[in-house]
């Protein structure tokens, strides 16, 4: 009897552990790293430009609408940098001196911050496409695991995705002796369909890790 009860206990800590593993690594959005700076306790937050670096307008327009809409929860005045500057503003590199002048710009119009959002980089992911419910059975003996799984032997299907490595800066307007970073997270995004889909469950990380470190709280 203590054998067997043993035996069950075993299956379900396996079932536990797959079911962990099943939810941990099927999430298409995962905040890999984060880094607040101490003195943000002091700094007063009440402007914020919101900047989503894209080549892809469409997706700059969402994103940029979708974050703003989210600061304003935060009793925010947040713009979108789409209404903010020309619509050429992206087309020319800038200089360090023009965004010295962009800056100035900025703190002359009262912000106190900026929201920059980017891409740094993306690499292709190979997956088996095995089926959850396989994954999960569990079995008695070994004539039902081996046969269950011979599959294994040949060619198993794969699909590829893309995964995407992505960072949120809060870069504060102070007085330039003091301008510095606030705020970093380090997202990683699985590519999904439609994109929409990928910017609101970014947002949904993004902003429970602000809200987690009280960034805008104070």
């Amino acid at each position: 009897m203590k054998a067997i009860i043993i035996f069950r206990n075993i299956k379900i800590y396996k079932l536990s552990f797959l079911l962990c593993l099943f939810f941990t690594s099927c999430s298409s959005i995962n905040l890999v790293e984060q880094y607040t700076n101490p003195v943000i306790q002091n700094t007063n937050i009440r402007k914020v430009l919101v900047i989503g670096m894209t080549p892809n307008n469409d997706i700059r327009r969402i994103f940029e609408k979708k974050v703003a809409n989210e600061l304003s929860k935060q009793n925010l005045i947040a713009v979108k940098s789409f209404d903010f500057f020309e619509k050429s503003f992206t087309e020319i590199q800038k200089s360090e001196e023009q965004l010295n002048q962009i800056q100035a710009q900025l703190i002359e119009a009262n912000f106190d911050a900026i929201l920059l959002a980017k891409v740094t980089g993306q690499e292709e992911k190979i997956a088996l496409t095995q089926s959850y419910n396989d994954i999960l059975r569990d079995f008695d003996s070994f004539k039902d695991d081996y046969y269950s799984n011979q599959g294994i032997y040949a060619s198993q299907e794969s699909e590829s995705y893309v995964l995407y490595h992505t960072e949120t800066s809060l870069y504060c307007l102070c007085p330039a002796a003091q301008r510095q970073i606030l705020y970093k997270a380090s997202i990683d995004i699985v590519d999904t369909k439609p994109i929409e889909k990928n910017i609101n469950d970014y947002i949904k990380v993004l902003f429970k890790n602000l809200k987690d470190n009280k960034i805008f709280s104070r």
